[in-house]
């Protein structure tokens, strides 16, 4: 798996699967904002409708995240190539985060205190030419 840094500017679509978010479709925009820095545009729609919005930067060091769960920016560090761990309201967070050269996951883990930290959501997608 390829660090996420290197992943193609563009629109990817897929699929969503996970304990807490079911099954459903992503959208997600990636845009290249500076050399060392990107922008990351994901939202879940599922039968009720649109589910997650989530806004991120993406840089070397960790992500910055705003999504409509969070009342505020979730800031998230890295320790290994797309591998990130924030720290939101006591609940362990994690993002793993990967490009292979044909698609994009972006998989959210997570657990409320005193649990194990497990997978909840996972989006595959691939670039739309």
């Amino acid at each position: 798996m390829v660090d996420v840094m290197a992943l193609p500017p563009g629109l990817y679509r897929g699929m969503v699967t996970g304990e807490e978010s079911g099954d459903c479709q992503c959208r997600i925009e990636v845009r290249r904002l500076t050399k060392h820095a990107m922008s990351l545009d994901y939202e879940a729609i599922g039968v009720a409708g649109l589910q997650h919005v989530e806004h991120t930067i993406v840089s070397a060091s960790g992500l910055h995240v705003a999504t409509s769960e969070f009342s505020d920016v979730v800031a998230f560090r890295r320790v290994a190539a797309g591998h990130f761990v924030g720290d939101a309201a006591g609940f362990a967070m994690e993002i793993h985060a990967g490009w292979d050269g044909d698609s994009l996951t972006w998989a959210w883990h997570w657990a409320p205190p005193g649990q194990s930290l497990r997978e909840q959501s996972r989006a595959t997608a691939r670039q739309v030419s």
